[in-house]
């Protein structure tokens, strides 16, 4: 597998937080065909070690959570990448800033790790294809897969962090709320009271 990127440097310094509060950044900077913008186009090459069938990327619905790479194997299943594997800037020894931004050190081979198959431990037998659809929450797509049988699933490949879990507890979130209320109430109370007790002296 081959990932090429390329990556616009002129904008490299935008990342100050200050500067853009400022004003003093350079995205209103204005562009012309006449000058080339500084972009760097950077390549990997990657070991896959299953045959490929089909291969889509994931899509949610402001594009914020981040990518993965859905890949049908010979073997009729589907295998979730993380795009972070086929970053073009891995190398055996990536520098601090690297690893903050969270780039993964170089290997061997792309991982295969069992627990990322979307299908689990079924088949979807004579794939022919993958299809992933933004679901209405940015932390979930719609996978849907096909051949001669189908596969339909949704995927949270950031996990659902705009949503409730299932185990949530509601009856102790409902008991917070009613307490607050309450000491909200006896304070309200009090302070007229005390109020009423400083007027009468």
């Amino acid at each position: 597998m081959s990932v090429i990127e390329i990556y616009d440097q002129s904008r490299a310094d935008n990342k100050d937080v200050l500067k853009l509060v400022v004003g003093k950044h350079n995205l209103t900077s204005p562009t012309s065909s006449y000058s080339r913008p500084e972009v760097v186009a950077k390549s990997q090459s990657y070991f896959f070690t299953h045959s490929v069938k089909a291969i889509t990327v994931t899509l949610t619905a402001k594009g914020i959570t981040s990518k993965q790479l859905l890949i049908g194997t010979i073997s009729d299943q589907v295998l979730a990448l993380d795009k972070r594997y086929l970053d073009p800037r891995r190398s055996l020894n990536p520098s601090q800033a690297e690893k903050e931004e969270g780039v993964i050190p170089l290997t061997d081979s792309l991982p295969i790790i069992p627990q990322s198959y979307v299908t689990h431990a079924l088949k979807v037998e004579g794939l022919r294809g993958i299809v992933t659809v933004p679901a209405k929450l940015e932390s979930t797509t719609l996978v849907f897969s096909y051949g001669v049988d189908i596969f339909f699933t949704r995927l949270a490949p950031s996990r659902t962090y705009d949503s409730l879990t299932e185990d949530f507890s509601y009856a102790l979130l409902l008991i917070t709320i009613v307490a607050l209320i309450a000491a909200i109430f006896v304070t309200w109370v009090w302070s007229e009271r005390k109020e009423l007790q400083e007027k009468w002296r």
